[in-house]
C-alpha cells in the first residue's frame, strides 16, 4: 500500500462528509465508492487529481432525474479556483474572498487591469465596494456556467495564474459601466448592478464580461463591416475584421457588393473568382485573430 494512500482517502472522506452536508437530497453511497475505488487504484494521487475526480465522478452523475449534481461539480470546483487565487494573492483560502482592493492594485501594477480604476475611485470607494461581495452568491453556477466564466473571463495574471474570483469580475464590470456616473450616485449604482449581476439575473456581453476593467480588448459585442468591390476595399476590410476580432468584437461581413463569379473586372471577360474565395479569407482571419486565447473570432 503507498504512503500516501490514507492520506488521500482521508481528504477524500473529508471532502465527501462535506458535499453530503451542502446536498443532503442526493445519495451519496454510489459516488462514494466510486470515487475511492479510483483513488485506490493509483500509487500516487495529488490534490488536484483527487479534486478533478471528484468533479467527473459528479459530472457524469448529472441526469433528469438528478440534476443537482451539477452544483456538486461545481462546489467542489469552486474551492479550487478559492485556493489557486488565494495562492497567487497570498492569503488564506479559507476565507474565499481576499482584499478587493489589493486585487485591483495587484492586477493595475502588473498590467492587467486600467489604471483607470485607481484614478477614478479612492480607495476607501473600493474598499467599501468590496465590503458588498456575497461569496454564498457563487453557489449559484451550474458546473459548466463556472468552467466557462473561469477559463474564459476570470482575470489572470501574464503567465496565467487565477486572480480574480466570480464575484470580483462582477464587481469590476459593475465598477467600468459606472465610472462616468456622477460621484454622488454611482457607488448606489454599482451596489444595484453588482447585485443583479451576481443574483445571475442580468448579464453583460461577451467582450464586457471579459475585458471591463482590463488594460485591453473592448467592451462592444456586435459589428457590420461592408466590403467594398475593389481589391484596397477588401484588404482593408480584412484588417478591420482583423482589429476587431483582436478586440474580442463579433462580426457581420456584407459581401454583396462584391461582384459575382465570371464577372469582368477592367475589361476582362469572366474572370472574377466570386465572393466564395474572399468569403473565406475573412472568416480564415476572424477565426485566426482572437482575444489573447479567450474567445475565438466569430
Amino acid at each position: 500500500m503507498n504512503s500516501t494512500e490514507p492520506l488521500n482517502m482521508d481528504q477524500v472522506t473529508g471532502n465527501m462528509i462535506e458535499l453530503e452536508q451542502l446536498f443532503p437530497e442526493l445519495d451519496f453511497s454510489f459516488y462514494r465508492e466510486k470515487v475511492g475505488q479510483a483513488v485506490r487504484s493509483k500509487v500516487n494521487i495529488s490534490d488536484d487529481q483527487i479534486s478533478q475526480l471528484l468533479v467527473l465522478s459528479a459530472v457524469e452523475n448529472i441526469s433528469m432525474e438528478e440534476p443537482q449534481w451539477t452544483y456538486v461539480a461545481a462546489s467542489i470546483l469552486l474551492k479550487q479556483l478559492y485556493k489557486k487565487a488565494a495562492c497567487s494573492r497570498q492569503y488564506e483560502a479559507s476565507i474565499r474572498y481576499g482584499s478587493f482592493y489589493q486585487l485591483v492594485q495587484s492586477l493595475t501594477d502588473i498590467g492587467i487591469y486600467s489604471d483607470r480604476i485607481l484614478q477614478e475611485y479612492s480607495r476607501e470607494e473600493l474598499e467599501e465596494l468590496g465590503q458588498i461581495i456575497e461569496p454564498e452568491r457563487d453557489s449559484l453556477f451550474t458546473y459548466i456556467g463556472l468552467l466557462t466564466l473561469a477559463d474564459r473571463y476570470l482575470a489572470r495574471s501574464h503567465n496565467g495564474d487565477l486572480f480574480e474570483l466570480p464575484q470580483e469580475r462582477f464587481l469590476i464590470i459593475a465598477i467600468t459601466l459606472m465610472m462616468e456616473e456622477p460621484k454622488e450616485t454611482r457607488i448606489e449604482l454599482i451596489k444595484e448592478a453588482y447585485w443583479a449581476l451576481s443574483n445571475l439575473y442580468m448579464t453583460v456581453a461577451t467582450p464586457t464580461l471579459a475585458n471591463a476593467g482590463k488594460s485591453y480588448g473592448q467592451l462592444s459585442s456586435c459589428f457590420i463591416e461592408t466590403v467594398d468591390d475593389s481589391l484596397r476595399g477588401i484588404y482593408d476590410s480584412n484588417t478591420d475584421i482583423a482589429t476587431l476580432s483582436k478586440n474580442g468584437g463579433g462580426i457581420g461581413a456584407y459581401l454583396g457588393k462584391l461582384r459575382s463569379r465570371g464577372s469582368d473586372i477592367k475589361g476582362f471577360k469572366g474572370v472574377s473568382s466570386g465572393v466564395i474565395p474572399w468569403m473565406k479569407q475573412l472568416n480564415n482571419t476572424a477565426v485566426s485573430v482572437d482575444q489573447l486565447g479567450q474567445r475565438q473570432g466569430e
